[in-house]
């Protein structure tokens, strides 16, 4: 009889772990979407912003020359 109520923790167990396991899967894979667009956001931006840098770069020189 006790055997019963054992197979029954361990079942309602397993089944709980499962349910938080699938809930942290799926909240990591939400938040490595999001970290991955940021990242990306972010790599354009710095990008931008070489470019705009070296473009005064060049407006400074080509202003020294004349």
């Amino acid at each position: 009889m006790w055997y019963v109520v054992s197979a029954a923790l361990v079942v309602a167990a397993v089944a709980g772990f499962g349910l938080v396991a699938f809930r942290v899967l799926r909240l990591l894979r939400t938040f490595r979407a999001t970290a991955s667009m940021v990242s990306a956001r972010a790599g354009d931006r710095v990008g931008l912003l070489r470019a705009r840098s070296a473009a005064v770069g060049v407006a400074l020189r080509r202003s020294r020359r004349h």
